[in-house]
């Protein structure tokens, strides 16, 4: 595996707990992967030349270039029997690319988007949305069994990262809704904890009101499951796809702006929960009493 960070490490342990073996490359901070058992190589054509399925989860497209092109770089290493399963998020049409670029090295490549924070990866509840050829899913499946049972095949590479796209687009909004809510719960007089539990049982919760609530309670939103910094890229690529379908967008559009502007006042490395802060900023002061009016 490559790319052995926040997202990948979990990936790791869990194929790792499966009974595989794993190695991996990450050009700093492999402390972790290797007290975990895994055995930390010195480039990624070393570990491309060792596994038959080389998994790929990286930051961007420049550390992707990076690692494919670069000396001691994937591309060279690939031959004909590997498998190649690109889990970072990337434009369509670059992974199209990606996918031909492998392809003319001998190998076969999967997209497996993950939808889902490390810590739901951690617990196998994160879901694996996953493009390619059918029958090269069939194949993989052992190993993405391996990292959750919560895996979709939906067609041709380039489909994971659609429905990738889609997925953020309501992390965005349903993190500003719970934020909302637990902004608007307070004012009301009631104890953030008491919001958090409360709403989680009836019909106005989420997955991000599960997730975030308690984080907003607490006001832990350090270290990050989500940063803004990691969302940023999501808010750049969901509102190209938006337009390029020529989608309305009501809620993302209006949901979007918050979390730039966090990322703008210096919160990048904070948890996207700590976008309660600016709904608090943007309220009138509280009325003491705690009590309000429905005329």
């Amino acid at each position: 595996m490559i790319g052995i960070g926040q997202l990948g490490l979990p990936i790791a342990v869990n194929l790792m707990r499966a009974g595989y073996r794993v190695v991996g490359f990450r050009r700093t901070d492999r402390e972790a992967f290797t007290r975990a058992g895994g055995e930390a190589l010195q480039s990624p054509a070393e570990v491309t030349r060792a596994a038959d399925v080389l998994l790929l989860c990286l930051p961007g497209e420049d550390a992707q270039a990076a690692v494919l092109h670069g000396a001691d770089g994937v591309l060279q290493a690939l031959a004909p029997g590997k498998i190649v399963i690109e889990m970072g998020t990337y434009t369509r049409d670059y992974k199209v690319q990606q996918a031909l670029r492998v392809q003319q090295a001998g190998a076969r490549m999967l997209e497996a988007e993950v939808s889902g924070s490390p810590p739901m990866v951690v617990e196998r509840r994160a879901a694996l949305y996953v493009g390619g050829d059918e029958g090269l899913f069939q194949e993989c499946k052992p190993v993405l069994d391996a990292i959750t049972e919560h895996h979709f095949h939906l067609g041709d590479v380039g489909s994971a990262v659609a429905m990738k796209l889609i997925a953020n687009t309501l992390v965005t909004i349903h993190t500003l809704a719970a934020a909302e809510a637990m902004n608007m719960g307070v004012r009301a007089g009631f104890a953030p904890e008491r919001v958090a539990e409360v709403i989680r049982q009836g019909a106005g919760n989420s997955a991000m009101f599960t997730i975030r609530a308690p984080l907003m309670a607490a006001r832990a939103f350090t270290p990050a499951p989500g940063s803004f910094n990691t969302l940023h890229k999501y808010l750049r690529l969901g509102a190209g796809m938006a337009r390029e379908l020529g989608c309305a967008t009501p809620l993302f559009s209006a949901a979007a702006p918050y979390f730039l502007r966090a990322l703008e006042g210096g919160m990048g490395e904070e948890d996207i929960a700590a976008v309660i802060k600016l709904l608090e900023a943007e309220s009138r002061p509280s009325n003491p009493s705690g009590s309000f009016s429905l005329e």
